[in-house]
């Protein structure tokens, strides 16, 4: 099949006058040769290659013997016509054209243009693709041709520069680290002169800076191409400007320097403009794929989700074009699958992650050449296990079919990678990762030779090598807690000591590596202490050390290891009766989890920093108190309360104060009872609206007595059937006597003054009927009080204004799938709406079948909600475990609460959620985990009423009937609920104790409490 060539003498103006110099000329001759090639390159002038190519083949074929002296040059600008054509497009025919062509002018120079020619004949014969054996041709082809010219041969310095690019093919097929160093010292015997010659020698002094972790070569990397930028123009430009964006990357990575990545980005916009100008398309592929690396590292450093989306956009655009011109798309599209996994470490949902499996599944499906193969594999490996890490409750059975398949491609990823590749020892640092999430003794031996081979394959001055060393510690921990739980981490900490020399040199001692490795070590070196503590040894030498590795870890100032650490060191304080010290400890760790709030890291750390912390500031609490300080103990208290919830609403760690705690006191007009628990017993601390601050300690409520009383109960509840309702009945009872006891009776000495009271429980406190627990037949114990509870104490600065007019009120009932039905729903609405002239009504009974659609998130809908003053909803809800700030609320069609809807009135309404147990917060979420009606509150609501535990389809109409009636009669809603709850105490606690009302300091409690019905 022949292709037609395009008429290099058609009209066209831009090139009007090289045309007639062509006409004018005796065809053949040599006047018409040098015309033939000036038109020639007026076409690539006018930006049409194609006519171009074809004036140079016509050329070619008219030129006359007596102007044989012209086909050498005709034919070395054609060829380099061709390869620009081959490298835009990737036609097969134009490359070995090219290297025909250059053969035969490599074959006709002379001596003292041999060495020119034999550079372009070996760059052309580097560029065959996936042709290994072409590539060493080439290299041996023009190293010897090197060695034979003169040293004053004015192309030695192209000469060296094609050499480098052919050792750069070669390391990216065969990784071949020895020879990649080799050739830089004999490039680098060369002289190099900055500019569009040097591309090849940056990218070669970058690679060997890279592999060997060398700053200083990376920094001559970085003056050569700064030097190199400020003389080249055009498209060699695009290469200098898009090496020099990736060297300074590398910098930021090695030393930290987050001014680096602006003139990073600078760099990339310099590649891509100069690309775009050119119109090559190659070209602009890799400018936008080194652009979009940058931003992705801007979007994570500096917690800027418009960086990391431009990122993904650059990254596909870059995908796309590389699709238009080459077969070999595997390095693009395993960059927008990196990127969009990292999407959801950093902000977003589990469908990117799916987004980016799939999207690399279908470059696997392809079969990308054989030196990606393995890369993208490992990468695919990865998401997979990030994939079955989020699976691992939900669906079990998807997560390790993710893992399988990990293991499954780093395996082949391992088999495909040569002997001595600096890939290698990555890919098995993924293995063993991946092995050690099945957690079984015979997977976890694998994980172990993965673990060691990674270390084994890893160069001794790498910047991984520490990273592996430390991996492989905590791996084998996980085999010892397995198979000898009692035996001294002796190896665990020799490999923490190699991992800690390896990396001190390499980074500086806050880094986050080092910090990791020290707080390793400090943990196993404590946790030998109490090994050799047990057996009857008192090793304060080694005692010391722990707490000297920890103390430094703990300066490091990284939040998300600030957490644990903290924790450790307070309890050694708190062993040793040190209360300044414990509370000193425990308090830098409570101040890390918060200042998670406004960091955007990895989700995943922020969920394990999160882990705990409410127990942290609980023992701070306690820690501060016994030290004398009751002020503090409050705003541990406080600060502890609810991470997620801060971050929600964007309050600063350092917005908790004492004052804020007295300020939220005043607005209510109420004392705030802070509670929490620890090991030792509960700490409870109230504030009073006068600032006045008092404590009690709670020594039967330890977290393993809250932990297994409400197991007990949650089980109970969870386990008996609608029809046995004597078990969830007499379950109840147990639990509000047991709270009574425990938690409330050892209180009233603080309480004796107190008018009214809101109440701020921590972690596993807020499972508790603390509102309404009394033993059965009589009132609850603080009904007196009017008692609340709140999500936080300090107010959030949104003050709800009660809009005037007539009071509106919504009543909803939704009566369920068939599968989940609510009996008593469209009866409990019909009621509910009875006590308040005027009520909206909407109730929808679900036919036998129906199937419900997926939530949607109608900005005009939840505004319509919001905007009523006081909303009933008899309906199933639920927490939504990807965003905890969100919830589903189950009507018809289903809505997603989110935070803050636009345009509607702030912080009024009240809600009553009556299905469910909407005020109970999940126990698979983190410590501070949010609850349905939490997220109603970071809505909008003003103050929810719900139930702890599933209300009871049978009394739940009768209670919330005279509930609406109080609301209606213009009682503020704590006051109506306590007074219902005392109505009830004759019956079984089961029925009436659950519901509570919770709210923010503010609207809640100035608003619902003040107006009453309006």
């Amino acid at each position: 099949m022949t292709t037609s060539q395009p008429d290099p003498m058609d009209h066209d103006d831009r090139v009007a006058q090289p045309q007639a110099a062509v006409r004018r000329a005796a065809a053949g001759s040599t006047e018409w040769a040098l015309a033939v090639d000036q038109l020639a390159e007026a076409w690539l002038a006018a930006n049409d290659l194609d006519r171009a190519i074809a004036t140079r083949r016509m050329g070619l074929t008219g030129l006359a013997s007596e102007a044989a002296h012209c086909r050498a040059d005709l034919q070395h600008d054609l060829g380099v016509d061709l390869m620009t054509r081959y490298r835009r497009h990737g036609r097969s025919a134009d490359l070995r054209t090219a290297c025909r062509l250059a053969e035969a002018v490599f074959a006709a120079a002379p001596p003292a243009d041999r060495l020119r020619a034999a550079s372009d004949l070996a760059a052309r014969w580097s560029a065959h693709p996936e042709d290994t054996d072409t590539l060493e041709r080439a290299r041996r082809f023009l190293a010897d041709e090197l060695a034979a010219a003169p040293q004053d041969d004015a192309a030695r310095t192209a000469a060296a520069n094609a050499l480098a690019g052919i050792h750069l093919a070669l390391w990216h097929r065969r990784n071949e680290f020895d020879g990649l160093t080799a050739a830089l010292e004999k490039v680098l015997a060369e002289p190099v002169i900055p500019g569009a010659g040097a591309a090849n020698v940056i990218g070669l002094l970058s690679e060997v800076a890279e592999e060997s972790s060398d700053l200083a070569l990376l920094a001559e990397a970085e003056k050569l191409a700064r030097r190199s930028l400020a003389v080249v123009e055009g498209e060699p430009r695009v290469s200098v400007a898009r090496l020099l964006a990736a060297i300074l990357l590398t910098r930021h990575e090695w030393t930290g320097e987050a001014e680096v990545l602006a003139e990073a980005a600078e760099a990339g916009d310099d590649a891509v403009r100069t690309a775009e100008a050119a119109g090559n398309a190659d070209l602009l592929a890799q400018a936008l794929s080194v652009r979009s690396t940058v931003h992705g590292e801007a979007g994570r450093v500096f917690d800027d989700r418009t960086r990391t989306d431009a990122a993904i956009a650059d990254a596909k655009r870059a995908l796309a074009l590389a699709r238009s011109t080459t077969p070999e798309t595997g390095e693009y599209t395993n960059q927008v699958a990196l990127l969009l996994a990292e999407r959801f470490d950093l902000f977003g949902t589990s469908e990117h992650l799916d987004q980016a499996i799939v999207l690399v599944d279908e470059e696997l499906a392809r079969g990308p050449a054989a030196d990606e193969f393995a890369a993208i594999a490992t990468n695919q490996a990865t998401a997979l296990l990030s994939r079955a890490e989020l699976r691992t409750r939900p669906d079990p059975a998807g997560a390790a079919g993710d893992l399988l398949r990990g293991i499954e491609l780093v395996e082949q990823a391992i088999k495909a990678t040569p002997p001595g590749s600096a890939g290698l020892a990555a890919r098995h640092s993924t293995a063993s990762r991946l092995w050690a999430h099945r957690d079984t003794r015979e997977a976890l031996a694998i994980a172990g030779q993965h673990a060691e081979a990674a270390v084994d394959h890893c160069p001794p001055g790498s910047a991984d090598r520490p990273l592996y060393l430390n991996n492989w510690a905590m791996l084998l921990k996980r085999v010892r807690e397995l198979t000898a739980p009692d035996s001294e981490p002796a190896r665990e900490i020799a490999l923490l000591e190699r991992a800690f020399e390896a990396a001190r040199g390499r980074f500086g001692e806050t880094s986050v590596l080092v910090a990791s490795i020290r707080y390793n070590l400090g943990a196993r070196l404590l946790e030998v202490f109490d090994l050799r503590l047990a057996a009857g040894t008192e090793d304060l030498a080694l005692l010391q050390r722990a707490i000297d590795e920890l103390d430094e870890a703990l300066g490091a100032d990284h939040p998300h290891l600030s957490v644990p650490t903290g924790r450790l060191l307070g309890d050694i304080a708190w062993r040793l009766s040190l209360w300044d010290k414990g509370e000193h400890a425990f308090r830098l760790a409570l101040t890390a989890a918060g200042r998670l709030t406004g960091l955007r890291r990895h989700r995943q750390d922020k969920e394990r920093a999160r882990s705990g912390v409410q127990g942290i500031g609980a023992l701070a609490a306690l820690c501060a108190a016994r030290d004398g300080n009751v002020a503090a103990a409050a705003v541990h208290l406080e600060q502890a309360s609810a991470t997620l919830i801060a971050e929600a609403v964007g309050v600063a760690a350092d917005g908790v104060t004492f004052d804020g705690v007295v300020a939220g006191a005043r607005l209510m007009d109420r004392h705030v009872l802070l509670l929490g628990t620890t090991a030792a017993g509960g700490i409870a601390v109230l504030v009073g609206p006068d600032g006045r601050a008092t404590h009690a300690e709670l020594p039967g409520l330890t977290e393993g007595a809250v932990a297994g009383r409400v197991a007990a109960f949650r089980e109970t509840i969870s386990a008996t059937p609608d029809s046995a309702a004597a078990g969830r009945r007499d379950a109840a009872d147990v639990l509000c006597r047991w709270t009574a006891k425990t938690v409330l009776d050892p209180l009233w000495p603080l309480l004796a003054d107190v008018r009214r009271v809101a109440v701020l429980p921590l972690g596993r406190l807020a499972w508790l009927p603390l509102t309404a627990a009394a033993a059965p037949g009589t009132d609850a114990d603080l009904s007196r009080l009017e008692p609340l509870l709140l999500i936080r104490a300090t107010p959030a600065g949104r003050h709800g204004e009660v809009p005037a007019g007539p009071r509106r009120v919504v009543v909803w009932a939704d009566t369920g799938p068939a599968d989940a039905r609510i009996p008593g729903a469209a009866r409990e609405a019909r009621r509910v709406a009875g006590s308040h002239p005027g009520a909206e009504l909407v109730v929808h009974d679900r036919p036998a079948g129906d199937t419900e659609p997926e939530p949607t998130d109608d900005p005009a809908a939840l505004t319509a909600l919001f905007d009523a003053d006081l909303l009933h909803l008899a309906c199933h809800c639920e927490v939504d475990a990807e965003r905890p700030q969100e919830t589903v609320l189950h009507l018809s069609p289903p809505l997603r609460v989110g935070t803050a809807p636009p345009g509607r009135r702030a912080r009024h309404a009240h809600i009553v959620l009556s299905a469910c147990d909407a005020a109970l917060t999940s126990a698979t979420l983190p410590d501070e985990a949010l609850s349905a009606a939490t997220a109603f509150l970071l809505s909008g609501a003003g103050a929810v009423t719900a139930p702890l535990w599933p209300a009871g389809d049978a009394a739940t109409p009768r209670f919330m009937a005279a509930y609406h009636a109080e609301l209606a009669a213009g009682t503020a809603p704590p006051r109506a609920l306590a007074k219902v709850q005392r109505a009830w105490a004759g019956r079984p606690k089961f029925f009436a104790a659950s519901w509570v009302v919770t709210c923010w300091p503010d609207a809640a409690g100035v608003a619902a409490e003040k107006t009453g019905a309006r």
